[in-house]
């Protein structure tokens, strides 16, 4: 069963670096990358079952599937963390956040000392970088251990 949670994992971490480089397209990279999220760690899960030599219980499948979303999340969140700066270049910098404050608030850090560029170019760049990663470890992990019960408990009946 290791060996099956390491190669679905490895398998699902492939398909959310890929969706990870797809995200970085402008407009239509997101639209068609955040849906299918999802959808790979619960692939990830279902490889987790369906590549084990024997018939796990749905414990078990659940068990290495969140080992294998482990993974999986790992792999695509360090990827997107990575990635997000890139993507915000993209979008136009940190200059393109800063409009969407309010004049208040950017006045509010201009008084304090405080570049508003700056600070969104940290937040933007490092910041929700972090954010994409953790949330790709949160569902990776529940959603591949879902699928790998949800296959499981199917294989028995």
């Amino acid at each position: 069963m290791r060996r099956a949670n390491i190669q679905a994992g490895l398998f699902g971490g492939a398909v959310a670096l890929l969706l990870d480089f797809i995200a970085l397209l402008p407009y239509v990279g997101p639209v068609i990358a955040v849906p299918l999220y999802p959808l790979a760690f619960l692939l990830t899960g279902l490889v987790t079952v369906r590549i084990t030599s024997n018939s796990p219980s749905v414990g078990e499948a659940a068990a290495g599937g969140a080992v294998a979303g482990f993974i999986a999340a790992v792999i695509g969140g360090l990827g997107a963390m990575f990635l997000y700066p890139i993507r915000l270049n993209i979008a136009g910098g940190p200059e393109s956040l800063v409009k969407l404050m309010s004049p208040e608030t950017i006045q509010s850090l201009i008084e304090r000392g405080i570049d508003p560029v700056a600070l969104m170019d940290i937040f933007g760049g490092v910041g929700l970088g972090m954010f994409c990663c953790a949330m790709q470890l949160t569902t990776g992990i529940m959603l591949a251990a879902l699928g790998a019960a949800l296959y499981a408990a199917y294989r028995k009946t």
